[in-house]
This record gives C-alpha cells, sequence and structure tokens, in this order.
C-alpha cells in the first residue's frame, strides 16, 4: 500500500478544481483505492480551512463533507526543522515524514525543488499531474 501526502494546494484544489483537473481526478483514484492511504497535515487542513473563510466561506460545509468522504488521515504537524525546506512548510514535510507517505503532492514548485534537492530522506515529491500519470503507467 502507498502512503500519499496531499498538501494543502491539492486539497484546495481538489475540493473547487474543475472536474477534469489534475487534483480532482487523483482525489477521485486515490480517495476509493484500498492500494492507496490518503494523508494530510492539520497544519494542511487548517490552511485550506483559513483560505476559505477569507476567500470562500460558503465552501465550508462542502469542505467538512469532503473530509469526511475521502477518508484523508489528518495528523498533526511536528514543529522540527527538515534541512533545505522553507521555514514556512518545515512542519509539513514534518508530518509527511511522520506519516511515513511515499509520495508527496504538491503544486507548490518552489517546496517541490527544496524537496528534490534535500540531502535527507524524504517523501518522492510530485505535482498532481505526476502522479496521475506515474499511476496511468502502472495500471
Amino acid at each position: 500500500m502507498i502512503a500519499v501526502f496531499l498538501d494543502s494546494n491539492v486539497l484546495l484544489s481538489s475540493l473547487i478544481g474543475s472536474l477534469q483537473s489534475a487534483p480532482v481526478l487523483l482525489m477521485d483514484w486515490l480517495a476509493g483505492s484500498p492500494s492507496a492511504r490518503l494523508v494530510t497535515g492539520q497544519c494542511c487542513v487548517q490552511e485550506v480551512e483559513r483560505n476559505l473563510a477569507r476567500k470562500l466561506p460558503q465552501a465550508r460545509p462542502l469542505w467538512e463533507q469532503f473530509l469526511l468522504a475521502s477518508g484523508i488521515e489528518i495528523l498533526p504537524c511536528p514543529h522540527r526543522p527538515a534541512s533545505g525546506i522553507n521555514a514556512k512548510d518545515q512542519a509539513v514535510v514534518a508530518a509527511a515524514v511522520t506519516a511515513a507517505a511515499t509520495y508527496f503532492v504538491t503544486g507548490d514548485r518552489q517546496l517541490i525543488a527544496e524537496m528534490r534537492a534535500a540531502k535527507v530522506p524524504l517523501p518522492q515529491v510530485m505535482t498532481p499531474r505526476e502522479m496521475l500519470d506515474m499511476l496511468v503507467q502502472q495500471g
């Protein structure tokens, strides 16, 4: 079983994106899969909720339904340094490591570059599109 950590931008895009967008398709694929465990950090959930409160407060009930229906496991975000990762994202990356995530899915290009350049073992980082492409190739 693979463990897929979803960053806040992927969660938000999965909630409000078009039906053909990579985050929505990825969530649809993985949420019902017996071979995937979806995880995120409490800090990611809080970031989505802050963004919704500020920009789209009427979506809060939909967000709550989304969390329940998707089966995403929400883990604490430990505050420990992650070498080479910007301070804003260190807790998120630490949560993915704590979750023993196989993959870290994000749309944050800076974070992708930082994680790929890191000299410590981290989950394999990829965009939603890259993850979808990999799943399609694996069948």
